[in-house]
């Protein structure tokens, strides 16, 4: 664990622990998103507030949730594309493949505010992040483009664009 500029960096287990114990107790839990699996929603340096998931109240087709991978231990935000049998179908916005499918009980959070990083978006990249951001609030067309891989193709051809 290392501290730099009073920030203390964590690997993704051991923010998954945090954030596990955190949401246990009905607290809301913020942190530094790392990777562009979730681009252009959630980039890179993004921060995120993460609600606790009450076993009572279900996520959504097209919520963006936080869970942890109970292979690896890791902790991943990504939206719901599909509810089957009370299990979850998993998928980045900006990647090709689903992660299957997971149990409410490795849920541990919905993501409720995206705080951008202090990055300045220049001309189109700019408008493009907002229009994007703008869209997030019609979550089933965004689960419904990301499960038919229509929005990673989009993204992709975007990013090649620019």
């Amino acid at each position: 664990m290392k501290i730099e500029l009073n920030k203390i960096l964590l690997s993704s287990k051991q923010i998954a622990s945090l954030l596990k114990k955190t949401c246990e107790k009905q607290v809301s839990f913020k942190f530094t998103a790392k990777g562009m699996s979730m681009s252009p929603f959630i980039c890179d340096g993004d921060s995120l507030i993460i609600k606790p998931f009450t076993r009572g109240k279900k996520p959504g087709i097209g919520d963006i949730i936080a869970f942890i991978n109970p292979v690896e231990g890791y902790l991943v935000i990504h939206r719901v594309i599909k509810i089957k049998n009370k299990q979850y179908l998993l998928k980045g916005d900006n990647v090709y493949y689903h992660d299957g499918y997971c149990d409410d009980k490795d849920i541990h959070g919905i993501v409720k505010n995206i705080i951008l990083a202090r990055k300045t978006f220049q001309g189109p990249k700019r408008l493009l992040r907002n229009s994007f951001l703008y869209l997030n609030d019609y979550k089933k067309t965004m689960a419904f483009l990301s499960r038919y891989k229509i929005l990673t193709l989009v993204c992709r051809l975007i990013n090649k664009l620019i």
